[in-house]
């Protein structure tokens, strides 16, 4: 190798060197400014609220006692103990729809999980504790909304909308299937969380050397608690007691968990009652069949803005109508109907439905058939035709 060419490699060599430190001083500088991030632990707080309120103590004349606890539970909201979490990631446009889902589940009401930069929508609802580890709420999933429903249980005869005042009656041996009550839950949605690269948007945490935000959120109840009371005025003997039989229609037969909205497929609701004796209505001894139901709500009920979209529901015009059995001093049982649509719309997250029958104008059922009997079958098993979801 001549002079010129090691003269040459030398310079080439502290050039190279001198890159190389001007690099690392670099990285350096841009590491210890804290400037840009790739990855932010984000906290989210779960907050569960159930202000729904409403004032039935002073009209409460059923009295829900420990026997009432003990075979339907107690009047309230209970506080769930474990969640679902559902994290959707629309990369730089939160328009995007959701084509990728990271699902989580949760045993307490704070979730911290490491985000990337970009677009996230984040849904979360409450699991359901019960006993027996069954429920009769059913969860059904897509990427771009998550809706409940509920299963079904025994059904009503066709003859049923003789009751309710339809113009349309049917024949055969179709019937209308009832559902069971939802259980208690709570959701969450929310939208657009964006998580920049700029660190200035977030709190240092040294100890672990990441960046940290964090996002407060309600949990609100998309099913509601409705308490029942049938004051049986003037009942000289006639009235011998019930069978438990009861149901409420036109209610909703599922929600969704994105925007807490209401679906617009009316259903019937099946629930037990109990009857109470000597119980004094307005200075008068009388008896009480009461209960306590549970319900997604009115049909197309709750407005939502969701993509920047609004909706306000239409709470289509059906009636609400209260179904319960009757039993007679000789034994027969009726099937009587009440409308309590404006009981329902005007406490449209529960409250207390109360009717009044007066027994003085009922007429006994002289023989077993010649009145409509109950109208509630024990089960739909050996029927081919039973329609779940019915407009009435």
């Amino acid at each position: 190798m001549n002079k010129r060419c090691l003269h040459i490699s030398c310079w080439g060599a502290l050039i190279a060197l001198f890159l190389l430190a001007s690099c690392k001083m670099d990285m350096r500088e841009l590491c210890n400014d804290h400037t840009h991030a790739t990855n932010v632990q984000v906290t989210l707080e779960l907050e569960l609220s159930s202000d729904i309120s409403f004032d039935w103590i002073s009209d409460w004349v059923y009295e829900w006692d420990e026997k009432d606890d003990s075979i339907w539970g107690g009047i309230g909201y209970t506080k769930p103990t474990s969640f679902q979490v559902r994290r959707y990631f629309t990369g730089n446009d939160p328009n995007l729809p959701h084509t990728t889902v990271d699902a989580f589940s949760i045993n307490d009401t704070c979730f911290n999980r490491t985000f990337s930069i970009g677009y996230y929508d984040l849904l979360m609802w409450s699991d359901i504790d019960s006993k027996d580890g069954t429920q009769v709420l059913v969860i059904n999933e897509s990427k771009d909304s998550v809706t409940a429903t509920t299963t079904g249980t025994r059904g009503l005869s066709r003859s049923v909308f003789q009751l309710v005042g339809t113009r349309e009656l049917y024949e055969g041996d179709d019937v209308v299937g009832l559902k069971n009550q939802p259980e208690i839950f709570y959701s969450s949605y929310n939208e657009n969380i964006y998580i920049s690269g700029d660190t200035n948007d977030y709190d240092y945490n040294a100890d672990k050397d990441s960046y940290t935000m964090t996002i407060d959120t309600q949990m609100y109840p998309l099913v509601y608690i409705y308490q029942v009371q049938i004051v049986l005025l003037n009942n000289d003997g006639r009235i011998k007691g019930t069978n438990g039989n009861a149901a409420i229609t036109a209610m909703a037969s599922g929600t969704n968990l994105n925007t807490g909205h209401t679906n617009n497929i009316p259903s019937i609701v099946y629930f037990n009652t109990r009857l109470k004796r000597d119980v004094e209505v307005d200075g008068e001894i009388c008896e009480v069949i009461g209960s306590k139901f549970t319900t997604f709500g009115l049909c197309d009920m709750e407005p939502y803005t969701r993509s920047g979209t609004t909706y306000t529901g239409s709470r289509g015009d059906l009636a609400n109508y209260l179904l319960f059995d009757l039993i007679f001093s000789n034994n027969n049982v009726k099937t009587y109907s009440i409308e309590v649509t404006d009981q329902c719309q005007s406490q449209a997250h529960g409250g207390l439905i109360t009717v009044y029958v007066d027994c003085s104008n009922l007429e006994i059922p002289e023989e077993p058939g010649s009145g409509t009997g109950s109208l509630f079958l024990p089960t739909v098993e050996d029927y081919q035709d039973v329609h779940w979801e019915i407009e009435l």
